[in-house]
């Protein structure tokens, strides 16, 4: 069924009307036909059936004095009246009654079958038969049935009226078809060739876009109304089209200047990162300069004091070593300069030792925040390092570092990045945080979990950032302070350096007036995490 109604679907127009024209018109007479014939062959059937009942019913009546008196004879003239009835094929009388088995007592059989009464048999016994009409009716004296009578009729000449009715049918049809395919050619005509007109049109158009082409209209019916909307749509698009051209020409030129301005804006932006590059470069050595000058008066004091134990210590030899050539030297004289002696030294060695272990962390620190190499070293150490590289600035304020971190993290990483993100964070407290000297408190924790991920928490109770602030205090170049110096690119290093080279992340939580948590996440060995070198 779907492959029929496809291959009409793909027919031109002109089949299409005349399939569905002449479809229809066959469809309807097929129809009409048939409910005719056949209530046509009811109706004569009917007829039949009722008058052959009729016919038994009279002969029934007749036929019950020579059933009553046994005269067969008189039972066979009477039913041989029915020649009368050319379509009678057999007439039948029984004797018996409802209780008593029937036999044959007279019969009529014009076309001389052998016994046919004997295969009727009793009453409703010979069943239903499509090419034969029958009817039966009981004999009766006083009410009380003493036989009965069947007549058997043929259908003949009901199938010879109804084949000449069917010929008639067909004839009909075919007339009928005829007229319709005049009619649907003549129609046809009257829709295909305004069809065909728009259908050169439109090719046309395909092949030479001429856009001014219109269609001229035939008639004020639908597809008239078809040409003025094809026609309407062809000026639309006219218009639009010569809109579009005017908007490519604009559009021509606004990309030239776009082209332009986007010229000087990647130079603009390629000076811009430049001058940031430069920038972050200058704030690493502002840190890494502003350590070597804070470690730098640092040692300066142990320095000094050394030497003026050194000094008192020579003057002293010199003055015991005069005494003891000149004869002069006693033993409490002797004493009073070991003694002497045993505490320059102990203030020499403790005042080295310090000055050496500053230098030795100044030396880790410095080292690390000007190189990009990882190296496996305990964390807690080295946040020590730092923090001891930060003593010449912390010393200055009333703040109190603690630091709570597990001594066996060992971190595979990179030092330098680690010591650049908490030198960041402390000054920023120190600036921002802690103003004027204010007293508070700084404190650093971290701990490693299962997954290889390293969580350090940095704190402070200082003055916090508003929300306001808070959302923008990793964008570079954004300060507070700016006219006291700030560059803006602290924090904005900080999230890069966290980010980037560290492999983590970070997040920020701080509210006016009640301190700030740095949270950083990265993982423990660098080179198992996939973060590029």
């Amino acid at each position: 069924m779907s492959a029929f109604l496809g291959s009409i679907r793909d027919l031109p127009i002109r089949q299409k009307m005349l399939v569905a024209i002449i479809g229809t018109s066959m469809l309807v007479l097929v129809i009409n036909a048939s409910v005719s014939l056949l209530l046509g062959w009811n109706s004569t059937k009917t007829r039949i059936e009722r008058e052959l009942k009729i016919t038994s019913q009279i002969y029934a009546e007749n036929v019950s004095a020579a059933l009553s008196f046994n005269d067969d004879v008189a039972a066979r003239t009477l039913l041989a009246s029915l020649k009368s009835l050319p379509e009678l094929e057999l007439a039948c009388v029984f004797r018996g009654g409802v209780s008593r088995q029937t036999v044959v007592f007279a019969e009529y059989n014009p076309l001389l079958s052998k016994t046919p009464c004997k295969s009727v048999g009793a009453l409703g016994d010979s069943g239903p038969d499509s090419t034969h009409i029958e009817a039966i009716s009981p004999v009766t004296i006083d009410s009380e049935p003493i036989g009965y009578i069947y007549l058997r009729r043929s259908v003949d000449d009901l199938v010879a009226s109804s084949k000449v009715a069917g010929v008639t049918v067909v004839l009909t049809l075919v007339i009928c078809v005829a007229v319709a395919y005049g009619l649907a050619s003549f129609f046809r005509g009257l829709v295909e060739q305004p069809i065909q007109r728009l259908l050169g049109v439109t090719q046309k158009l395909s092949q030479e876009p001429d856009l001014a082409t219109r269609v001229e209209k035939f008639a004020n019916d639908e597809i008239g109304k078809l040409f003025d909307s094809f026609n309407h749509m062809i000026a639309q698009i006219q218009d639009r089209d010569s809109q579009l051209q005017a908007t490519r020409k604009e559009l021509e030129v606004r990309l030239g200047e776009i082209e332009a301005t986007n010229s000087t804006l990647n130079q603009t932006l390629l000076r811009l990162k430049k001058t940031q590059e430069q920038l972050v470069h200058q704030e690493k050595m502002a840190s890494l300069g502003a350590l070597v000058a804070g470690v730098a008066h640092e040692i300066n004091t142990p320095i000094g004091v050394g030497v003026t134990a050194s000094s008192t210590l020579h003057s002293s030899t010199e003055e015991a070593l005069e005494n003891y050539e000149a004869g002069r030297l006693t033993d409490s004289g002797l004493r009073r300069y070991m003694s002497m002696a045993i505490q320059s030294a102990n203030i020499l060695m403790t005042n080295l030792n310090r000055a050496a272990n500053l230098i030795h962390s100044f030396k880790q620190v410095a080292v690390d925040q000007s190189s990009s190499e990882t190296r496996r070293f305990n964390l807690y150490e080295y946040v020590e390092e730092v923090l001891l590289s930060l003593r010449p600035r912390l010393k200055k304020t009333l703040i109190k570092v603690n630091v709570n971190i597990d001594k066996s993290i060992q971190v595979h990483s990179y030092p330098g990045a680690i010591s650049q993100v908490i030198t960041n964070l402390v000054m920023n407290s120190l600036v921002h945080g802690f103003p004027d000297n204010q007293p508070g408190s700084i404190s650093l924790g971290a701990e490693c979990d299962e997954g290889g991920l390293i969580t350090l928490i940095y704190a402070d109770d200082g003055e916090g950032i508003s929300e306001q602030n808070l959302r923008k205090v990793f964008d570079p170049f954004f300060t507070t302070r700016r006219a006291a110096g700030g560059s803006g690119l602290g924090m904005h290093i900080v999230y890069n350096l966290v980010t980037q080279q560290l492999g983590g992340k970070i997040d920020i939580h701080s509210e006016q007036g009640r301190g700030v948590l740095v949270q950083l996440t990265f993982p423990v060995d660098i080179r198992q995490a996939g973060v590029p070198s």
